[in-house]
C-alpha cells in the first residue's frame, strides 16, 4: 500500500470513528447505511480495519443487526464502539452500581431474554421480589430503564433496552443462567441471581 493509499485510509478511519462516537442520533452509534454514505460502498472494509486498530487500545467495533432485518443487512446494522473484554467485578464501582443491582439486572435481562426479549413488568417484579424489598426492585429497573438497558412501555410491559443489546452477550448470559439450575431442578433464573446478588453484597 502506497503513502498516498495509507492516507487515504487514515483519513477515512477518523471519519468513521467521528461519525459511531459524534452520533447526533437519540441512541449512540450510527447506522451502516450511514457509514455508506459517507465512506462509500466499501465501508465494510473500513470498518473491518477500524476495529483491528480499536483492539490494540483495549476497545472493539460491535455490529447490532436490526431486529426487522437480517443479520448480514449491514445498512440497516447500528455500529457501536466498545470494550473488547468483559468488565471485572474490581471495575463495577466504577460504574456506579451496587452488586444487588447488577444481580436484579442480570436477573431480569435472563428473564426477558428466555422470553423473546420482553414480558409483563409486574410479573418481573414478583419473580424479583421473592429475594429484594419491592421498593428496591422497582425503583432499579426503574434506574436501568432510564440507563438505556430496559424499555418500560405504558401498557406495562418490560423489554430489552438498546444498551443491552451492545453491552451484553445474550448467550454468555443465559449459559450462566443454565449452569445455575440444577439438572431437571425448576429454578427461576431471576431468584437464583437474587440469591447470588445477596450472598455478594454481604461479603466485607
Amino acid at each position: 500500500m502506497s503513502g498516498e493509499e495509507v492516507g487515504k485510509l487514515e483519513k477515512r478511519l477518523a471519519q468513521a470513528v467521528a461519525m459511531i462516537l459524534a452520533s447526533g442520533h437519540r441512541l449512540p452509534g450510527v447506522r451502516g447505511w450511514e457509514l455508506r454514505r459517507k465512506l462509500g460502498k466499501s465501508f465494510p472494509k473500513v470498518v473491518g480495519a477500524l476495529d483491528s486498530r480499536l483492539r490494540q487500545v483495549g476497545l472493539r467495533l460491535k455490529v447490532v443487526p436490526d431486529p426487522d432485518a437480517g443479520p448480514n443487512d449491514y445498512d440497516r446494522a447500528r455500529f457501536y464502539i466498545v470494550l473488547a473484554d468483559p468488565l471485572t467485578l474490581s471495575d463495577i464501582p466504577t460504574l456506579g452500581y451496587s452488586l444487588d443491582e447488577l444481580a436484579i439486572l442480570s436477573a431480569t435481562l435472563a428473564y426477558l431474554l428466555s422470553r423473546d426479549d420482553s414480558a409483563p413488568e409486574k410479573e418481573v417484579v414478583e419473580l424479583l421480589e421473592a429475594k429484594y424489598p419491592r421498593w428496591r426492585v422497582e425503583a432499579t429497573l426503574e434506574r436501568l430503564a432510564r440507563r438505556g438497558y430496559l424499555v418500560k412501555s405504558e401498557d406495562g410491559v418490560l423489554s430489552v433496552g438498546w444498551r443491552t443489546f451492545v453491552e451484553v452477550d445474550k448467550q454468555e448470559l443465559l449459559k450462566a443462567f443454565a449452569s445455575l439450575v440444577p439438572s431437571g431442578g425448576e429454578t427461576a433464573p431471576a431468584q437464583e441471581a437474587g440469591a447470588s446478588g445477596e450472598e455478594e453484597a454481604g461479603e466485607p
